[in-house]
């Protein structure tokens, strides 16, 4: 799995600046309690290690079975989830993902999946579960709007410095 590395810095015994190279990685376990359930999740997996979203990246990611569990190793990227807030990240999006020719994409747009790195400004699509087969175009059209709508509830409330809780505002209680 290839590394994204990032300069960090601290200050050594002499109180003189140093920099250090540092990476992450996330790791994210599933219980798939079927054979079923974990052959579905491998197929996405090893789908989503061949698609190229243009100028949406995805992560390098590796994973492991053991039994019913999955595990999977990611590149952390550091960075924010405004993929989906920010214009001209959001047409990058629309066009790459919603918009997509092809059948397998992402459907939840939600702003902390689709993370726009710090010091490039490359997005990338981090919920690999939400990577599904949708060849229904307005079903993703659907979703987008709802989205859409959830998303600039959530700024609208951040820039009044009040906290909108995504996970629990009505429009992603009705996404599906």
């Amino acid at each position: 799995m290839k590394s994204i590395s990032y300069s960090s810095s601290i200050y050594n015994t002499d109180n003189l600046p140093s920099v250090l190279e540092s990476s992450f990685t996330l790791v994210k376990q599933f219980n798939c309690f079927t054979k079923d359930n974990l052959f579905v999740m491998i197929d996405k997996l090893e789908r989503l290690k061949n698609e190229d979203f243009n100028r949406v990246h995805i992560p390098d990611f590796e994973y492991k079975v053991d039994g019913n569990i999955l595990t999977y190793d990611t590149v952390f990227i550091k960075g924010w989830g405004v993929g989906t807030l920010i214009p001209y990240f959001t047409n990058i999006i629309y066009e790459d993902i919603v918009q997509r020719d092809l059948d397998w994409t992402f459907d939840d747009y939600g702003s902390s999946n689709f993370i726009v790195e710090h010091n490039t400004d490359r997005i990338f699509a981090v919920d690999f579960q939400s990577y599904n087969y949708l060849p229904n175009r307005d079903y993703r059209e659907s979703k987008w709007k709802k989205f859409e709508k959830l998303n600039s509830n959530v700024l609208d409330g951040l820039s009044k410095g009040e906290w909108i809780n995504p996970a629990h505002h009505p429009i992603r209680q009705c996404q599906n």
